[in-house]
């Protein structure tokens, strides 16, 4: 057990974690500059993308009601859409000694914070969902109860993750108790999440969009909540497994590095579509 609790091992299961942490950010949000693409072909509006935000090239007269609706809330929709497939991914391995599917927790887990975070913040929000609030004239009751159904998504989602997190060091153990959980939970959720966080902001300076700007700090609310919560774990005991040992994903670790980098770099310029 000492062994399993090393520095080494520490460091290769955060390392993992960063990883994952960083490309299902970035998987998230370029999703989302999907979205607006090809929305925008749908109503021939001229678009622009680059690795921080875009830009519709028309007036604003050409907006239309059908088209802030559909246009801003796409995102949102494919986002919750892949968030849930990748709870299903997580659960389809969660019996498999599978580094991996650690890319699926954070993946749902990202969607689970930039769909809630949207919806309770969507009334101070000055782009994405917060166009579709304004432009739907909803009253003061209506946009409460929108708000109360982010924070209760993302409560929920906290409080949930603290289990998925428990089942999934099953990749690297045999069992997890209460000696295990503070080692794994810190090597993989609160220094990747830190770790993560520092990147990513990086990677959208000197701007980016309200999520890019502030969803460390959702992100961090949630997770306070999900180590309160990860305090009450059950023991658990694991089927044998041969594959089952502390072990790095240089796979994961090196494209995630690459797309990164070359993400940053090739959309540094924007990209124009025209229809």
């Amino acid at each position: 057990m000492n062994n399993q609790l090393s520095r080494r091992n520490f460091w290769i299961i955060a390392l993992n974690s960063s990883a994952a942490f960083v490309l299902s950010y970035l998987f998230i949000f370029y999703l989302n500059q999907l979205s607006y693409v090809l929305t925008a072909g749908m109503y021939d509006y001229e678009i622009s993308i680059d690795y921080n935000g875009y830009f519709f090239h028309i007036e604003p007269y050409e907006w239309t009601h059908d088209a802030v609706i559909m246009i801003f809330s796409s995102g949102y929709i494919l986002t919750l859409i892949f968030g849930i497939l990748s709870l299903l991914a997580f659960f389809q391995l969660v019996a498999d000694a599978i580094p991996f599917k650690v890319f699926f927790f954070w993946t749902s887990f990202h969607a689970a914070t930039y769909v809630f975070g949207g919806l309770m913040l969507g009334n101070l929000l000055t782009e994405g969902i917060g166009h579709v609030f304004n432009w739907m004239y909803l009253t003061d009751t209506v946009k409460m109860i929108i708000s109360l159904i982010g924070f209760s998504g993302l409560l929920f989602m906290a409080i949930f993750s603290a289990r998925l997190v428990a089942l999934s060091s099953n990749a690297y153990f045999a069992r997890y108790n209460e000696r295990i959980a503070p080692f794994f939970m810190t090597a993989q959720v609160f220094v990747p999440y830190l770790i993560g966080s520092a990147l990513i902001y990086v990677y959208f300076l000197p701007d980016g969009m309200f999520h890019e700007r502030f969803s460390w700090i959702i992100m961090g609310v949630m997770l306070i909540l999900f180590y309160l919560r990860s305090r009450y774990s059950d023991d658990l005991m694991f089927e044998e497994d041969d594959n089952r040992t502390v072990r790095p994903m240089p796979s994961l670790v090196i494209f995630t590095v690459l797309f990164y980098l070359l993400s940053r770099g090739l959309l540094h310029k924007s990209i124009y579509f025209t229809w």
